[in-house]
């Protein structure tokens, strides 16, 4: 039963098949905000699920550093709730920051199954994704029926704020896939083809879906994550080429298998890419702006922040010209958005955590562990230019499980 659930969870990580419910502070200028919308998600019961079958086979024990560290999450919670601008909102948040921390808990403890059934399941979701996003750049619409219940939205080059890309001076709908938008959509790519990297030994659908989701990114127009892929693409080069002419070039550390060539063809592709694109200024502007109030906001509030989920309703407060509506969005930095909503106190925490999970995968030194270093590398450095690893579904439940791996404590590769 264990595993079938932990297979439903890991397969439907790309989905947003969900129930909203819209309160009074879900609206921002009388329009429905997602973000503001406390959902139920499919994933969500499944969670459940997980948590009590593993708390009916291991029943808490007394432990002094899980009691000091309970004692400090309810206290902290609940003053970020009272000082919150929404109290109800943030409450829901709360709900949902125990919910990921459980889940880790149960991930950390079945990291060997995990790693296994992501070596099954995410080139599967790999493909998926490619083929809905490249029919909706394709035909410039969404696709609409089945895919709705899945997560698609319901929009066409036209719709106000959608995302586009320019390419050789033509306009164009960047795909979203199941995702809310195409950044979210190739951040969680990105990590997913890390992961199915990382399999010791690579079968035809794993090669087509990590050269699909490549294609994908692409497609994206995402630029943060082609310089994460540029990046890792290079290093990944540099090292083998090193390892190359410390063996003498007699062992197979240069040999010529599918992660050297595909690296070696994303780095000409996505150089290529950069020499032929350019990025919006009004792009740049509003991340400024945004990051300029997350400083205020942090000035004025800074302990406990001004509750979880509460950024866009303070920018609504202070930014009320139509111009500013479709970037009335969190600031596109985790750890000022971390800093603004839960205070000095949360990013501290929060940053702690982090450190920790870094130095776990550091000390392990194992395959597995390169790769998910890699994986959080990259979750970290796009987290530095959106938001979406703490505020979207699919993302932050992609980012909950590499985190919890981070504490597995079995050394395995995603696939013996």
């Amino acid at each position: 039963m264990n595993e079938i659930l932990l297979s439903l969870l890991v397969l439907s990580l790309p989905l947003q098949f969900g129930r909203h419910f819209w309160l009074k502070n879900s609206y921002i200028f009388g329009l429905k905000v997602d973000y503001l919308s406390p959902t139920l998600y499919f994933q969500d019961i499944l969670i459940v699920f997980l948590v009590v079958q593993y708390f009916r086979k291991n029943p808490p024990r007394f432990n002094r550093k899980v009691f000091l560290f309970s004692i400090f999450y309810f206290l902290f919670s609940i003053f970020n709730i009272l000082f919150s601008l929404t109290p109800l909102l943030s409450l829901f948040a709360w709900l949902r920051i125990s919910e990921f921390i459980l889940l880790g808990l149960v991930v950390s403890k079945n990291s060997h199954k995990v790693l296994e059934i992501l070596g099954k399941t995410l080139p599967v979701g790999l493909i998926f994704e490619f083929g809905l996003g490249f029919v909706q750049t394709l035909t410039q619409s969404s696709v609409g029926g089945f895919f709705w219940f899945l997560g698609e939205r319901t929009f066409n080059v036209l719709s106000p704020g959608i995302a586009r890309g320019v390419w050789l001076g033509n306009v164009f709908l960047r795909p979203y896939g199941t995702f809310s938008h195409p950044n979210s959509l190739a951040g969680f790519i990105l990590v997913a083809i890390i992961l199915t990297l990382s399999k010791k030994k690579l079968n035809l659908l794993d090669k087509l879906s990590v050269s699909l989701g490549f294609a994908l990114i692409i497609l994206c127009f995402s630029r943060t994550v082609w310089l994460v892929v540029l990046t890792l693409e290079i290093y990944f080069v540099l090292s083998k080429i090193f390892l190359g002419f410390k063996a003498g070039f007699r062992s197979k550390k240069l040999s010529l298998n599918f992660p050297y060539l595909f690296s070696l063809s994303s780095i000409l592709v996505t150089i290529f890419l950069f020499l032929r694109t350019t990025m919006e200024a009004s792009s740049f502007e509003n991340r400024r702006r945004l990051a300029e109030y997350a400083f205020t906001i942090i000035k004025q509030n800074p302990l406990f922040g001004i509750g979880a989920n509460s950024f866009i309703i303070s920018l609504a407060q202070k930014n009320t010209a139509w111009q500013w509506f479709y970037w009335l969005q969190p600031v596109h930095n985790i750890f000022l958005l971390a800093a603004s909503e839960t205070g000095l106190i949360g990013l501290v925490a929060f940053s702690m955590f982090l450190a920790l999970s870094l130095g776990n995968l550091v000390k392990k030194r194992s395959p597995s562990s390169f790769y998910l270093l890699t994986s959080i590398f990259g979750i970290l450095f796009t987290g530095l230019f959106d938001h979406y690893w703490l505020t979207l579904i699919q993302n932050q439940l992609l980012f909950v499980v590499v985190l919890g791996l981070s504490w597995g404590q079995e050394n395995v590769k995603i696939v013996r």
